[in-house]
């Protein structure tokens, strides 16, 4: 077992790497040359991108290793988002591999081991700092909470506490991460008091970090698209709606049982803020903002729900 899980984890490296390289230098092409230093800290040091700051703080940082002159920036962020990349991957073939948490056959571990790097890559078209590395927060937030939750609790509590604070410095999108962890307590295990005490930890583990960061930095406006009437009518937003709702349904039918398509169902009402925040100032056609929600609902649609307190149908 241990060394197929060692093989899993060096293909998806290689796999990780060559399409990373394949996205960025093949399909993204002369785009590269015009994502300089300069565009890059103007863009994310106004609007709701200043308050984004770990993922940005680390290609600067990055930066002054790989590329001093500042010549070619674009680089830094290449090798930033494919670390990241590879970490999302790997992470993934040890959540396919807890055999304890998910119901999973041996080819649906490897269709999963190759369906999120290229859900990842394939929405990479627009490059930001930002979110490669929220999906290994994610990820890495659902792997400790399977493994430990039960077996460590006071570990696996700091160790997620630690991450949503990390991952709420990288982006406010790790609200999601705490709408799954509340998602999988109260079907799996109601409100008792220690799943209610461990979701009002999380709940403010990320308020905290996201109050603490818009009261410490000045807002600085920003020109941000918002929800206009003729805005939804534009073709490739409705495209971009679309891919959501085909996603969506495409692990709804993925789903094990009937509990894993509650969980998807109330994973999504959870997420409703974050979704209202996209269509209210995101760019609908920017399909990376949906790729969040995907990961989420994947790992729910093949959760072994069968120790579950909730039975039967919350949604006709």
């Amino acid at each position: 077992m241990r060394t197929s899980v060692g093989y899993s984890i060096l293909f998806i490296i290689l796999f990780c790497f060559v399409t990373s390289n394949m996205i960025y230098f093949g399909f993204m092409g002369d785009h590269a040359l015009t994502y300089t230093k300069n565009s890059f800290t103007k863009l994310y040091g106004a609007g709701i991108y200043q308050y984004r700051v770990l993922g940005k703080w680390l290609i600067l940082e990055l930066d002054k290793i790989v590329d001093p002159s500042g010549k070619e920036f674009f680089l830094s962020v290449f090798y930033f988002n494919t670390f990241f990349l590879i970490l999302t991957g790997i992470v993934t073939v040890l959540l396919v591999n807890l055999d304890t948490a998910f119901i999973l056959s041996r080819s649906e571990k490897y269709f999963v081991m190759l369906l999120v790097p290229l859900m990842i890559n394939l929405t990479q078209y627009t490059v930001v700092p930002y979110d490669v590395s929220g999906y290994f927060f994610e990820l890495l937030i659902i792997f400790i909470f399977l493994s430990f939750y039960e077996s460590r609790y006071v570990f696996a509590m700091i160790s997620i506490c630690l991450l949503l604070i990390l991952s709420t410095l990288n982006r406010e999108s790790s609200a999601l991460n705490v709408a799954f962890l509340i998602n999988v307590l109260v079907l799996r295990d109601g409100f008792k008091t220690k799943a209610f005490t461990s979701m009002c930890i999380f709940i403010w583990a990320f308020l905290l970090t996201y109050i603490c960061l818009r009261v410490m930095i000045v807002n600085k406006p920003y020109n941000a698209i918002s929800l206009l009437a003729g805005y939804l009518t534009k073709y490739v937003n409705i495209v971009g709606i679309l891919f959501w709702l085909l996603v969506g349904t495409f692990v709804y039918i993925l789903s094990n049982t009937r509990q894993n398509k509650n969980l998807v169902i109330l994973f999504h009402i959870l997420s409703l803020p974050y979704i209202f925040t996209v269509f209210y100032s995101g760019i609908l056609w920017e399909m990376r903002l949906y790729i969040p929600l995907f990961l989420g609902s994947l790992f729910l649609s093949k959760l072994d729900t069968s120790k579950f307190k909730i039975k039967g149908k919350l949604f006709q």
